[in-house]
């Protein structure tokens, strides 16, 4: 028996067993890995945003930009069609890299820039697209040890509402929020 959308997305009702089979679990992982694909999704528009944003301040951002948001939809859509170990290690490889990148790049500046050295400002955008790659991070970190850790399992099991939240955040804050620098 399958069970209930609800349910998976959501997790048992408060005071039912936390019990459930193998079948359960992946169409936990299954329904995690879609809804993370839909962060990552908007994730990539935002950047496509901040692809067009940049444009008249410098070139250079402009193709970043627009590679960064190719790839976080590409993976959006690789996910959902054949996902893979491999493919989930490289998603959070590059998500990890673009938040460091983005930390750095808010508090110390980076090198190439119009600026270089200089800290741009935060903006709702980005905040936005950060917690999107945070969110990617760590459902993609869960589904992969899911087999292997009680609290991956635990933590995928309620990642749902998480990533429900997300969306909508980044949907409404962040895309067409304009970027600050």
């Amino acid at each position: 028996m399958t069970p209930s959308l609800t349910r998976v997305l959501l997790g048992p009702e408060p005071g039912a067993s936390e019990i459930h089979g193998p079948a359960d679990d992946a169409t936990r992982v299954e329904s995690v890995l879609v809804l993370t694909a839909a962060v990552s999704f908007v994730a990539g528009v935002i950047h496509i945003a901040a692809s067009v944003d940049h444009y008249r301040e410098f070139v250079l951002y402009t193709a970043v930009f627009a590679l960064l948001a190719a790839f976080q939809i590409g993976w959006a859509v690789a996910i959902t069609r054949r996902c893979s170990q491999r493919l989930l290690i490289v998603g959070i490889a590059v998500n990890a890299g673009i938040i460091a990148l983005w930390i750095a790049s808010r508090t110390v500046g980076v090198p190439i820039a119009p600026r270089p050295w200089v800290p741009e400002e935060v903006g709702a955008a980005d905040v936005m697209a950060t917690i999107a790659e945070s969110m990617i991070v760590l459902a993609a970190t869960c589904a992969l040890m899911s087999g292997r850790s009680p609290l991956a399992r635990r933590a995928l099991a309620r990642l749902a509402p998480a990533l429900l939240a997300v969306t909508f955040l980044c949907v409404t804050l962040g895309v067409g929020a304009g970027h600050a620098g």
